[in-house]
């Protein structure tokens, strides 16, 4: 559709309604997986359009291009993960205790050896 919003879309008596369209968004998975990737197109094609805006712009209508690239920009971080205000960091941490005695070599690996369960147990003596 060439950039519209879905509610332009929607208010085409042509077209599907509005809510009609939101119960296919609830119902099918595929339909709003497609959905969410066109809004996403949308998105880095709104942040397109306001590069050239704000390249053309003046100072009568400078104010006018901030704001909406200010909006356009929201939009994005909420749709393309690589505009997000905060990064996700992952980390996998695996810790191994293992001691050895004095009369032999061997190193003995005790990661699994107590349960979770009794490593929180706090013991209290008087």
């Amino acid at each position: 559709m060439n950039g519209k919003p879905l509610t332009r879309i929607c208010q085409d008596k042509t077209n599907p309604s509005l809510s009609k369209v939101y119960d296919w968004i609830a119902e099918d998975k595929e339909f709003a997986n497609k959905i969410l990737t066109a809004r996403r197109i949308a998105a880095q094609t709104y942040l397109d359009k306001m590069i050239d805006e704000l390249e053309f712009a003046d100072n009568k209508n400078i104010a006018v291009v901030r704001e909406k690239l200010h909006h356009y920009r929201w939009m994005a971080s909420k749709l393309i993960g690589i505009y997000a205000d905060k990064q996700e960091i992952k980390q996998d941490t695996n810790i191994q205790i293992t001691w050895s005695n004095e009369d032999s070599n061997d190193v003995i690996d005790v990661t699994n050896s107590v349960s979770t369960e009794a490593a929180n147990k706090v013991s209290h003596t008087t």
